[in-house]
């Protein structure tokens, strides 16, 4: 997990994104992910490392591993094919 997660609202904003998204071009639970990562990073400059999991367990509603799994596992990249 990189220490820099970069700021990604400007992209969310834009309509061009919402076309896409309504293409299915955008996988949603990468981007949920994300927002997990970033959250979690936010979180652990005030809270313990199992505060923060659990704040984001209750917040998403998953369960305390499946966060500890977004969190801390690496996730493979899903390549693109378009043939």
């Amino acid at each position: 997990m990189s220490n820099q997660f970069p700021n990604i609202e400007h992209l969310l904003a834009d309509p061009v994104f919402e076309e896409i998204k309504s293409l299915g071009l955008i996988d949603e639970l990468a981007l949920r992910n994300y927002y997990i990562k970033s959250e979690y990073k936010k979180l652990r400059k005030t809270q313990t490392q199992i505060n923060s999991l659990f704040t984001l367990s209750e917040k998403y509603h998953l369960s305390f591993d499946a966060i500890h799994t977004i969190v801390f596992r690496q996730r493979k990249q899903k390549s693109i094919f378009l043939g």
